[in-house]
């Protein structure tokens, strides 16, 4: 009689919710919504043609909370005007109306747990227990991953008992709040179980604890094949070049493209730079130094016809090449020696290995393929390093150090506190977004929280990509970043901490005796005592061994780290991955298995498809690196030499360069782009085969001169009617101030220079007897970047830069005028000047402009740099007076006149801009 009552009830409140619903909202859905939320369509999972739909929900969770609109999804997303997309938009009358049916029209419906699935309560279990109870501990032999394990059970018997939840151990001891237990989910990083996860548990097991079924799960029907028509979801296909009126300005096909679009606009290129011009732009853009006087003057002796094509490869071929480059490349990976979390910025002792294997790649030309290959599934690549004993050789390091580029995000998961399940999910999310803008030139991080709202990406494909990182990037058998490293390195790295050590350690061994000796009277007989156990409980021991305990940390202090090398390897058995309802990690939706963007997967690619290369290592990184380096792939060559493009000419061909989607800059040459895509990967991915095309190309011999016909019909040079003229990037322009004030340490690799932090908060590098190395080579830590740096707009890796902002303020100027270091390279830049010409002004200011400019001043700027360096000299007498300096005035005088000078042309726009 009772059952019958409440069915009746049930019923009949279904009844006038309907009613409601019919009479009030379904005529505002039906206008505006169900064109693409209706039975069959359904995006996201939602369907609101009835009240029954539009109270399940969707792919996002419960779209209505009966009685309560303002925690109501659905209200959300018209209030702030998200949906529905395009113009129509619900009017605020309307809007009244939904809130009203879900306030009161809905305020009776039955408010009990809908169907929970067992992929459901599997995240629950996944997020809150499997830490203990999964692939690496199985504390009291309990495994809670799979509906089997839970059912046998660990030492205490079953875990759960089918349709019984209160005579169920898992639920009971949850309930009860013994599990888990509240101190070590403190100390393991991870939360306590919520009510309402607890109550879903219950409702699965009062419901059968049934396994999940593949109809639990919605079809793959949000990509049409007419989404993969977009230009850049297609396959490059190679165009045939096109035909020219000035055949004579063709030096390569990259002239053919450009030139047919500015003749069909009436234009043509502008006038070829002059040759000092030329050969200052060659260097800087392929070394990012500038050349000296003896460089430029074997270049101009060289009457050769092919003489600047033989300088290109020779620059090719430069060290140098590979450490101007690479800090490109450290840009898209995101590279910092630093943690960079808050004011948590601890430095990565080795992480400047793979900074090193990145130059030693670029200066090897390792093939494309293989570079990306081996950053994102280098430890796949071969088992190798899991049998290595003793001293690593190189290959095998550089190949590991490798997926640092998978490792370069801040990660602040040492510390309990910041490791819970949030910040997990947010180093695997930027981890994702830092190989899809690099890599792929996608937005994927869009699609995190809900469907791509412009690129055909639905949620599900985003957590796919993300499920291929999660193989290693477990977010629930999390490994922190200390146990992400491996015992390999070179012998004599490990023979020089060895020898650095070895009288520290002897010193221990002492101070540790000392200890030992005090302490014997107060141990009893077959007592094993804790560390610092016996000093509690006799204070006076612990004042006696007060000094030598300090004396032993200041000694441990002084210890040089054990080398190691930062990889990123697989879990042995990775946990399930799913779709987290608008991002929240512990709201979980359907499962998904690893697998690529539906949108590129196309008849001309082999599918992806991960197999395991060997024991403990899913494959997941290895197939998506072969999947990505396929030729016919439609974004990876695209990709990577639009950035090259980019960073030559100071625009992509797609200005959007990590953008490719429908939200995107249209290419400006299209069949320009496909023609070097297709090239790339005909030249076996060689990236200075494409340096070399570009160098050597017409267009980049241009002059930068703007007149006012190019002005009024290529404002922005788009089409490339000129070169344009670029200022200095922060690196290049710190490293040119040291190659020609005879400052630069050319010493590569290695542990990074380090930096401090002066009285007046600049930040510095430590200055060192041989000079200063290099920017790629010194510390870059997230929250104290080297202040000359800054300035210049070095990006602060949050979590990459694919294309650097280009500001212009006075605190630029101002910087290189008054901060310490530049006057500091002017003044050593004048003695070497007096060294090398004497104290003959022309033959110095002859060399000034040489090494600054790359060419010889007029006889109007020898003039006016004699001028200045007199007035200099003038004032400098009696400022030594007041200072009482010890050296002579008149020699002193004239070496500091000329380091104002000198200072002044290093300020100068000239010097900072690549003409």
């Amino acid at each position: 009689m009772h059952i019958l009552l409440i069915t009746l009830l049930l019923l009949g409140n279904s009844l006038l919710t309907a009613q409601s619903f019919d009479a009030t909202v379904k005529p505002i859905f039906a206008a505006k919504c169900l064109s693409c939320h209706n039975e069959k369509l359904a995006l996201g999972k939602l369907a609101l043609h009835n009240s029954d739909a539009a109270l399940k929900g969707g792919e996002s969770g419960p779209a209505i909370v009966p009685g309560d609109a303002t925690k109501s999804l659905l209200i959300d997303k018209v209030v702030t005007r998200q949906m529905p997309p395009g113009k129509d938009k619900l009017s605020d009358a309307e809007i009244d109306q939904i809130r009203s049916w879900i306030n009161t029209g809905l305020a009776k419906a039955p408010t009990t747990i809908a169907h929970v699935s067992e992929y459901e309560v599997r995240g629950i279990l996944q997020a809150r227990c499997v830490l203990c109870h999964g692939s690496g501990r199985k504390e009291g032999g309990l495994d809670l991953r799979t509906l089997a394990s839970r059912l046998k059970g660990g030492k205490s018997g079953p875990a759960l008992v089918a349709g019984k939840p209160d005579e169920s151990l898992l639920l009971q001891r949850i309930v009860k709040g013994e599990m888990p237990p509240a101190k070590e989910a403190k100390e393991l990083a991870f939360e306590l179980t919520t009510d309402s996860e607890v109550e879903k548990i219950r409702a699965w097991i009062s419901a059968g604890a049934k396994e999940g079924s593949a109809s639990d799960y919605a079809p793959d029907n949000l990509v049409r094949e007419s989404d993969k028509k977009f230009w850049s979801f297609q396959s490059p296909q190679r165009p045939s070049l096109p035909k020219v009126k000035n055949t004579n300005l063709v030096r390569n096909s990259i002239d053919a493209f450009l030139l047919a679009k500015l003749e069909a606009k009436g234009l043509s290129y502008s006038a070829e730079a002059p040759q000092h011009t030329l050969v200052r732009r060659l260097y800087l853009d392929l070394t990012g130094l500038a050349p000296s006087p003896a460089q430029l003057s074997e270049y101009t002796n060289d009457k050769a016809p092919n003489a600047y094509e033989r300088l290109a490869d020779k620059l090719l071929a430069s060290p140098h090449y590979g450490e101007r480059w690479g800090q490109h490349w450290l840009d898209l990976a995101g590279y910092s020696d630093s943690e960079g979390f808050g004011q948590d910025d601890g430095v990565r002792r080795y992480a400047w290995r793979y900074r090193d294997y990145v130059i030693r790649s670029l200066n090897a030309d390792k093939p494309y393929t293989q570079f990306l290959t081996e950053q994102i599934a280098g430890d796949e690549m071969s088992d190798d390093w899991k049998t290595s004993k003793g001293p690593a050789s190189q290959q095998l390091i550089d190949r590991l150090a490798a997926t640092g580029f998978l490792r370069t995000t801040p990660d602040p998961t040492n510390s309990a506190e910041r490791g819970l399940l949030s910040e997990r999910m947010n180093i695997v999310a930027e981890e994702v977004e830092v190989l899809s803008s690099s890599v792929m030139g996608l937005t994927m991080g869009c699609a995190r929280c809900h469907n791509h709202k412009y690129d055909p990406i639905p949620q599900r494909d985003y957590y796919r990509l993300s499920a291929i990182l999660q193989a290693a990037y477990d977010p629930y058998e999390w490994r922190t970043p200390n146990k992400r490293e491996l015992d390999l390195a070179l012998d004599e790295e490990r023979q020089e901490v060895e020898k650095a050590n070895a009288p520290v350690e002897a010193e221990l061994k002492r101070v540790r005796e000392q200890i030992d000796l005090l302490s014997a009277p107060y141990k009893k007989a077959g007592v094993t005592y804790k560390r610092g156990e016996l000093e509690k409980q006799e204070p006076e021991l612990k004042a006696k061994l007060a000094p030598l305990q300090k004396e032993s940390d200041d000694l441990r202090g002084k210890l040089k780290q054990k080398p190691h090398t930062r990889v990123l390897t697989d879990n042995d058995q990775p946990s399930q991955n799913y779709l987290l309802r608008r991002g929240d990690p512990a709201s979980f939706g359907e499962p998904v298995d690893p697998n690529v963007p539906q949108v590129l997967r196309n008849a001309t690619l082999k599918s992806y498809e991960p197999l395991s290369p060997f024991p403990g290592s899913s494959g997941r990184r290895l197939a998506l690196a072969q999947w990505l380096t396929q030729p016919s792939h439609p974004l990876t060559a695209r990709v990577a030499v639009n950035q090259l493009w980019m960073r030559h000419f100071g625009r992509g061909i797609v200005p959007s360069v990590s953008n490719f989607g429908k939200s995107g800059v249209l290419p400006s040459h299209p069949e320009l782009l496909d023609w070097l895509a297709t090239e790339f990967v005909s030249s076996g991915w060689s990236m200075k085969s494409m340096h070399r095309l570009i160098v050597t190309s017409q267009a980049y011999r241009q002059s930068s001169n703007l007149s006012d016909a190019l002005l009024n019909t290529d404002p922005e040079n788009v089409l490339l009617s000129r070169m344009p003229l670029q200022r200095m990037d922060a690196e290049t322009l710190y490293d040119s101030l040291l190659q020609v004030t005879s400052r630069l340490d050319a010493t590569p690799f290695g542990t990074p220079a380090a930096i401090e932090v002066t009285d007046d908060k600049e930040v510095i590098v430590k200055t060192a007897t041989a000079g200063y190395r290099r920017s790629i080579y010194t510390l870059h830590r997230r929250q104290t970047p080297v202040s000359l740096l800054d300035a210049f707009d070095q990006p602060s890796m949050t979590p990459n830069c694919t294309e650097r902002r280009r500001s212009n303020v006075a605190t630029q100027a101002l910087h290189l005028m008054n901060g310490s270091m530049g006057w500091n390279l002017a003044r050593y830049m004048a003695g070497r000047i007096i060294d090398e010409a004497g104290t003959s002004r022309e033959k110095q200011i002859d060399q000034i402009y040489l090494r600054a400019y790359s060419r010889k001043p007029t006889i109007e700027e020898v003039a006016t740099g004699k001028s200045a360096i007199a007035d200099f000299e003038k004032q400098w007498p009696d400022r030594l007076k007041q200072d009482n300096a010890d050296a002579p005035l008149a020699t002193q005088s004239a070496w500091l006149a000329l380091a104002n000078y000198c200072h002044v042309i290093l300020n100068s726009a000239e010097f900072s801009f690549i003409d």
